[in-house]
Formats: C-alpha cells, sequence, structure tokens
C-alpha cells in the first residue's frame, strides 16, 4: 500500500515546528513534503510546488499570523480548496497554532474544526492523531462492503456511460450526460436517467460515487426539468456529505438559470452554518444568486441574525456582506442598522462587524425604486 503524501503548508517563522512534525509524521508511514527539503538549489520553485501540492493527500495548514500574511501559504491553501470542490472531499486540515482568532481564519475554513495545538511535542501529537482518524475514516469508507442483502443490479448501459468519468472530469462528465438526455421522450421522461439515480439509493464507495454525481450534475444542467423535488429530498437528505454537497451544488446552478425549479424548502436544510462546508457553501451561494429576483429570501438571512447560536449569526452576517459587496442595492439601510444593534447588544464583534461592512456598502449604494426598467 502506497504512503500517504502529506504537504506541510506553514510560515517561515514555524520552520522549527514543522520540522518536528515531519519527523513524527515519516515515522508513521507517512510522506510529508516540506519546501525546505523538497526545493533544492537550481528547481523551478512553482514547479515543485506544483507537483508537491497536486500528488498530496492531504495538506496540513498551520494557522498563524505570520502564515495568513504569507502569499505562498496563501498560493498553497488555495490550491488545496480548490482540489477539494473539484474532488469534492475534504484536502485541508487547519490547526491554530498561536493566538490566531478563529474569525482571522479563511472564511472557506471557519466552519472547520480547527483545533488550537501549541507548538511543542504534545501539538504534534496531536496532528498525527487527527491525520492518523483522517486516513482510517477515508480507508473505512473506501473498503466499506455492501451486505448482499443491498446489492441492487447494477445497469451496465449506465456502468459504460460513465466508466471515462474520472475525479473532477467535467468535460468527461458532460459528455456522459449527453449521451444519457438523448434517450429523452417526447414527454420529457429519461429513463437512463432515473436509473442513473436509482444508484443513489445503495451505498457506493468514492470511486464509484462521483461519476454518478457529476453525471447527474451534469444531466440537469443541460435538463433542467430532471431536478425533482423528489430527487433533491432525496438526496439532500443522504447520510453522505457527498450526496448532500451534490444536491446543494444543483440547488446552486439552477439559481443561476432556472431559479424558478429552486426547491427553497430544501435549500434551507442545506445552506445551514451546521452543515459540512461543502454542503452549505453552495447551498448559501444559491440563496444570495436568488436575493434579487426573490427579495423574500433576504428575511431568510435576517432572522438567522436573531438565532441563539453566534455561529449561525456570523453565517448570516457573512451573507449579507456579500451580498452588499456585490449588490448593495437590493439591501434596506434600516433593516440592517435593526439588526445592528441587537446585534451590539449581545457583544457579538464578529457579526457586529459583518453587518456594519454591509450597512456602508448599502449606504453608498444608489436606491433603485421599483422596476430599473419598464413603462
Amino acid at each position: 500500500m502506497e504512503p500517504s503524501r502529506i504537504f506541510i503548508s506553514h510560515s517561515s517563522q514555524e520552520k522549527a515546528f514543522a520540522r518536528s512534525l515531519v519527523a513524527s509524521l515519516r515515522s508513521s508511514d507517512l510522506v510529508p513534503w516540506i519546501d525546505r527539503e523538497q526545493i533544492i538549489t537550481g528547481d523551478d520553485i512553482f514547479d515543485q510546488l506544483e507537483h508537491g501540492l497536486r500528488s498530496m493527500d492531504v495538506l496540513i495548514f498551520l494557522i498563524s499570523q505570520s502564515s495568513l500574511e504569507s502569499e505562498w501559504v496563501k498560493l498553497e491553501v488555495k490550491y488545496a480548496a480548490t482540489r477539494e470542490i473539484n474532488e469534492k472531499r475534504a484536502l485541508i486540515l487547519p490547526f491554530i497554532i498561536d493566538g490566531t482568532p478563529i474569525d482571522a481564519v479563511p472564511w472557506f475554513l471557519r466552519h472547520r474544526n480547527a483545533p488550537r495545538v501549541l507548538q511543542d511535542d504534545g501539538g504534534v501529537e496531536s496532528i498525527s492523531a487527527s491525520l492518523k482518524t483522517a486516513f482510517e475514516r477515508r480507508a473505512k469508507r473506501k473498503t466499506k462492503e455492501v451486505p448482499h442483502s443491498e446489492r441492487f443490479e447494477r445497469s451496465p448501459h449506465i456502468d459504460k456511460i460513465v466508466q471515462p468519468v474520472g475525479l473532477g472530469n467535467w468535460r468527461a462528465a458532460g459528455r456522459a450526460a449527453i449521451e444519457i438526455l438523448k434517450t429523452t421522450d417526447e414527454s420529457g421522461r429519461n429513463h437512463l436517467f432515473e436509473v442513473l439515480t436509482e444508484y443513489l439509493n445503495h451505498p457506493l464507495n468514492d470511486e464509484e460515487c462521483w461519476p454518478i454525481l457529476m453525471t447527474l450534475e451534469s444531466c440537469i444542467q443541460l435538463a433542467p426539468w430532471l431536478a425533482s423535488h423528489e430527487l433533491l429530498y432525496r438526496m439532500a437528505k443522504h447520510s453522505d456529505f457527498t450526496v448532500r454537497s451534490s444536491a446543494a451544488s444543483v440547488c446552486m446552478d439552477l439559481a443561476q438559470f432556472a431559479p424558478d425549479r429552486v426547491p427553497f424548502d430544501i435549500l434551507l436544510r442545506l445552506s445551514m452554518h451546521n452543515e459540512d462546508w461543502y454542503v452549505q457553501a453552495p447551498a448559501t451561494a444559491a440563496l444570495k444568486s436568488m436575493a434579487r429576483s426573490q427579495p423574500a429570501v433576504l428575511e431568510v438571512f435576517l432572522m438567522r441574525l436573531r438565532s441563539a447560536d453566534q455561529q449561525a449569526r456570523a453565517h448570516a452576517a457573512s451573507a449579507l456582506a456579500d451580498i452588499a459587496e456585490h449588490e448593495p442595492e437590493i439591501l434596506k439601510a434600516e433593516y440592517l442598522m435593526s439588526e445592528l444593534a441587537q446585534l451590539e447588544k449581545l457583544a457579538d464583534k464578529e457579526s457586529t462587524d459583518y453587518v456594519a461592512k454591509a450597512l456602508s456598502k448599502v449606504r453608498d449604494a444608489k436606491e433603485t425604486i421599483g422596476y430599473k426598467y419598464g413603462i
């Protein structure tokens, strides 16, 4: 079995701790990648970095004030985040190694568990243990056997169509979708698509799941009428976060080109702050996209600002700040002022800062009354 490859993203000020971590990981049949060892004089730095990031199984992000300011670290973490989105699996394991507050952590990692560890032997031990747990979970899922009673009869036709679809290969997924959609009848029904969705009712490992989900998403992009409420509801309640993430991605796509087909009740479930990031991020993006055409959507975020859960408030406030950044004219200053007063009473600094930022953008925006275009 090939050893797991670990990329350690850190600033130069934490080199001593990073080296201690490398020594510990090597003793556990892991292959740590650290720039000091892998990049030698004369090497093309970008080529070597790309190789390390492309071949890694996990990126350990040592979060500190200095690493958050490092341009190299920013590039490394963004590359890993892009791989996470394309592959729909967690690759980044963040650890805070100084007094950096959680709201300073990159937004796409803020709702992920980022334990604080000291830069000592105990910290090394804690990171090593977390890595071991992460790999055990992966192995368990990858090798999970499906009980004979739960086995279902696979479709040779579907298996042949999705066989070329590799992880992150959306072009192949689009081709597979076209092959399936060719069989749509005059009523808009597609038997092959129904067979494809039947796969979601049965346990699948990663290698089986990704081609099915990618092809399913591509089918709906091309033929949005196939996204029935029943199908998305089933996906949104799935025990596998990868399937829930696919449901959220479908909603995000529909919000862009077919907002009338977005199942709002399902979107509310998927966009909750305590959902897996890969689920709630695209679901929240869908809600934000719908806010202009359906202003009532804004009430979702405003209502969540009244939550007793600080993280729920911060999540909603962050969404409003993002809307204000791109479409400030669709927000009402008086609503934000009212919510800001409530947040200040709660001494919720993180949420207060987000709403204050949104309010400043809204006050500077031109007010739009009624329809922009009409007679």
